[in-house]
């Protein structure tokens, strides 16, 4: 056999391992998360203090190769500022990242970015707040910018345990008439199942 068939075979070989380990590591994932927010509000006239809230959905994410992939959540999220008012929204983050594989894809460094989109589920004003009737013109959607970091585990079964955080700041406007945004770090606990 010529070295030009070995060589030929070699490659396509090669590129049949290649296709093989890369498969294994494309997978869908599903999965709940909880965890803890702290917020305030920013911009035009007002400037709040920090509040703490809670975080917590469900989440899906995929990997597009070995060193990428693209996630999708709904979280219900407590935003807000102290002395204005507490807000909810049901936050939904469409995400695109870079996976940093370690020790043979066991473990894992996340870094993201992306867009979301926050629908005002409930306002609760404050009693000394400093925009007069806050909840009424608080408004109805908000668009964010997520940039976070995850550190996931997987098991040998698929399954993954994670802790992720990240900054999320609004990229339009809180209230009606105002240039105040809601700024958001959030830090949550992950659990995950491979799908499909």
């Amino acid at each position: 056999m010529s070295r030009y068939k070995v060589s030929l075979m070699v490659l396509a070989l090669s590129l049949v391992f290649a296709a093989s380990a890369s498969a294994q590591s494309v997978k869908t994932k599903v999965g709940i998360s909880a965890g803890a927010t702290s917020t305030d509000i920013q911009g035009g006239f007002i400037n709040t203090a920090s509040q703490w809230g809670f975080i917590g959905g469900i989440f899906g994410t995929f990997r597009t190769s070995q060193n990428s992939m693209i996630g999708l959540e709904a979280n219900y999220v407590q935003k807000g500022g102290k002395n204005l008012a507490d807000l909810a929204y049901i936050d939904i983050p469409f995400l695109l990242g870079a996976v940093i594989p370690t020790d043979n894809d066991a473990i894992n460094f996340n870094f993201y970015t992306g867009i979301g989109l926050g629908i005002k589920v409930s306002c609760t004003e404050d009693a000394s707040s400093v925009l007069v009737s806050a909840c009424d013109q608080a408004k109805s959607t908000e668009w964010n910018w997520p940039v976070g970091l995850a550190f996931v585990i997987r098991t040998g079964g698929g399954q993954y345990f994670g802790l992720d955080g990240r900054y999320s700041v609004g990229i339009s406007d809180a209230f009606s008439g105002s240039a105040a945004r809601n700024r958001s770090w959030q830090f949550k606990a992950l659990f995950g199942i491979p799908v499909g």
